[in-house]
């Protein structure tokens, strides 16, 4: 037996996580397809029987292809929580925790320049960890951000203090902030605080926290409501 499946057989937990995995991926993939389907047919629907339908039929369309794209937008989100701690980890390699970050910024400018939003960061170390899943969690951080802000220019700036054994990463913005009775809750499954009107899966913070509990950290809320969310999460440092 590979070292990998003997350590989780005598840990109940791993062995879970495993078979978490396994099952949320297999599930995605096998609902991916009717998934698109039903976005192809409906939209064929609407082009070719536009002229056909009353106003309700045209609205019922609409509302199907909202579905569609709600629960695609979920099947995402489900697959990469089940690929946050696929990975394993090279611990003996470095990585400057700037250049995920940048990358993360790319992928975001639409975003950014559409709401005016300002991203700044400095001092961030070596860290060991993996990319692409570090820049998933600067990525969910910084859209949420954007997402939740209110009307006021929305600056964000990220920065990183050692504190002891572990590097600990703020992102900082000024936004509305966050009342208390939610920090908690925010990191649990399908939490979104805003209702529907924000577009979202609920999933970005769980996915967050599962990468960061895979590097060995973890990630935790400082915010008051009118003042602000300061997001921190922690890293080994070398």
């Amino acid at each position: 037996m590979a070292p990998g499946k003997a350590a989780a057989a005598s840990n109940p937990e791993a062995l879970g996580d495993i078979r978490f995995r396994r099952f949320t991926s297999t599930t995605v993939h096998h609902l991916q397809e009717p998934i698109r389907m039903i976005s192809v047919y409906t939209e064929i629907l609407r082009s070719s029987a536009t002229d056909r339908l009353g106003g309700e039929a045209l609205d019922a369309i609409d509302f199907l292809q909202r579905a569609a794209l709600q629960m695609q937008n979920l099947l995402d989100g489900l697959a990469e929580l089940a690929s946050a701690t696929s990975k394993p980890l090279h611990r003996s390699s470095l990585l400057r925790l700037d250049l995920p970050l940048r990358q993360a910024l790319l992928l975001l400018e639409p975003e950014l320049k559409a709401s005016g939003a300002r991203v700044s960061y400095s001092d961030l170390p070596l860290v060991p960890g993996e990319f692409d899943q570090l820049q998933l969690v600067f990525q969910h951080l910084i859209r949420n951000a954007v997402r939740y802000r209110d009307g006021l220019p929305l600056e964000i700036a990220v920065s990183a203090r050692r504190t002891g054994q572990e590097w600990v990463v703020e992102v900082r913005d000024t936004g509305p902030g966050v009342p208390a009775e939610f920090h908690e809750r925010i990191f649990e499954l399908y939490t979104r605080l805003h209702g529907k009107n924000i577009p979202g899966n609920g999933l970005g913070l769980s996915i967050c926290k599962a990468i960061l509990e895979h590097h060995g950290g973890r990630i935790w809320l400082e915010s008051a409501a009118g003042d602000g969310a300061r997001f921190c999460f922690s890293l080994p440092a070398t």
